[in-house]
């Protein structure tokens, strides 16, 4: 049994279909056909069974292609680890961030980058705790900056800072007149908040059911600059991180803050426990917890 053996059999599951699956492997169809009988006969069971309606993985099977899966990502991700060994002093750093994570970053890696002029980054934001792990365990990312608390056996979830959350509005809006802020202030006003699967509606939402508050939810987004648009063209109020929304804020927009003890959040840097990092690596994300220990 090798590895080209598992590829075969794996995009066979995939596509449930041996003459698709040849086609995506560039081989002929009798020639992978002979190879899954060869490896059936190795592991001395029937993995896939043909019928009338196609191909389906028995028990034995669908085991095996689960284990299949994890031993071919491993395989893959150690290529990925010695190729990231031979690259001593440049390479690529590959992050996972949220949106406010651009209102600080820039600060470290300006130092970062002087020590570390080869060094090229590639940032992508990766939202949603399942895409969090999954980034990790893909090696498609070094390690991820997230509002996620991810609990996760193999992986490393470090808290960096914790922050509040503010309330922005439209400057006539009468919230802007009045001294002092409550949840129970905003019944009746037209909400937007991030949409279903987001750990910010989340957090926002598990603070309005603390305070027994029920917000009238109009706008449901994506993204936070989504939000700040509505609010400034007056078409409703949101509720946003302090690092966010301090540097979004417009000649017709005002923050204020909301008198809660559940409007908070913490941000996390999360990793793969047993995923060999570069030196590189290494150094910017002692870096980053540096920098958030320094401002407490």
């Amino acid at each position: 049994m090798d590895f080209r053996q598992l590829r075969y059999f794996i995009t066979i599951v995939q596509e449930m279909s041996y003459s698709k699956a040849a086609k995506l492997l560039h081989i002929s169809q009798p020639s992978l056909s002979n190879a899954i009988m060869k490896l059936e006969k190795e592991v001395d069971l029937q993995l896939l069974e043909r019928n009338t309606r196609g191909i389906e993985l028995t028990e034995a099977g669908a085991i095996f292609y689960s284990r299949s899966q994890d031993l071919l990502r491993r395989f893959n991700n150690m290529q990925v680890e010695f190729e990231e060994m031979k690259q001593v002093g440049s390479g690529t750093i590959s992050i996972g961030s949220i949106e406010s994570f651009k209102f600080w970053f820039p600060k470290i890696i300006r130092t970062f980058k002087n020590d570390h002029p080869a060094i090229h980054l590639k940032i992508r934001e990766i939202l949603g705790e399942e895409h969090v792990i999954e980034a990790l365990n893909q090696y498609q990312v070094h390690f991820t900056i997230t509002n996620q608390p991810i609990n996760h056996a193999e992986i490393i979830s470090i808290p960096l800072y914790k922050e509040q959350f503010m309330l922005l509005v439209h400057k006539d809006d009468d919230l802007n007149e009045k001294d002092s802020i409550t949840l129970h202030d905003l019944e009746g006003k037209e909400m937007i908040i991030s949409t279903a699967g987001f750990q910010t509606r989340d957090d926002i939402m598990e603070a309005f059911k603390n305070e027994k508050v029920y917000p009238s939810i109009f706008y449901e987004i994506e993204r936070l600059e989504t939000a700040c648009s509505l609010v400034d063209e007056g078409l409703g109020v949101t509720i946003l991180p302090e690092s966010y929304i301090k540097s979004v804020v417009t000649r017709n927009t005002a923050i204020l803050e909301i008198n809660s003890m559940f409007l908070h959040r913490t941000v996390y840097m999360a990793y793969l426990a047993d995923r060999y990092l570069p030196a590189s690596v290494s150094n910017l994300v002692n870096e980053i917890e540096s920098f958030f220990k320094n401002k407490e």
